[in-house]
């Protein structure tokens, strides 16, 4: 009788922790972006950070924290191709890249990404893939594509 007390017991327990596992789950794995993650080609770091929105839900945005080459001619490498004529004075180092990114169903989305070569945002979508990478599926217009960032 002992026994199956004992069992039954641990049975219960074991559901509990994986009820509360799965609970915590969604909160994890939205998270699962946050830190730094190397862009495709290796030229800068990127660190994504979670905030809240007005309404209290996470928002996710991020800025250059390396350059392979934060300077030329000895100055900072400046945000020279931005669209607008008042922001090609900025460093690239610190500059925001992502922004307005939100949970939705398999990834992040309602955000856009900012190009320095471009010197314009664009929207896009980001996803985890199965081996850990930063999925990006930038929009522009009709046209779109596919980078990877890496950790």
């Amino acid at each position: 009788m002992a026994a199956s007390f004992l069992t039954r017991t641990r049975a219960r327990g074991g559901a509990i922790l994986l009820g509360v596992a799965l609970a915590a789950a969604p909160a994890w794995a939205a998270d699962g972006i946050v830190g730094i993650w190397l862009t495709e080609g290796g030229a800068s770091k990127v660190e994504v950070a979670a905030t809240k929105a007005a309404d209290g839900s996470p928002v996710y945005a991020s800025k250059v924290v390396w350059l392979k080459e934060p300077t030329r001619d000895g100055r900072p490498v400046l945000d020279a191709n931005n669209a607008d004529p008042a922001l090609r004075s900025r460093p690239l180092l610190g500059l925001p890249v992502l922004a307005g990114f939100k949970p939705a169903a398999g990834g992040w989305s309602g955000g856009t990404v900012y190009s320095p070569k471009a010197g314009k945002a664009f929207p896009a979508d980001l996803a985890l893939t199965a081996d850990g990478r930063l999925e990006l599926k930038v929009k522009a217009g009709l046209l779109s594509r596919t980078d990877y960032w890496t950790r």
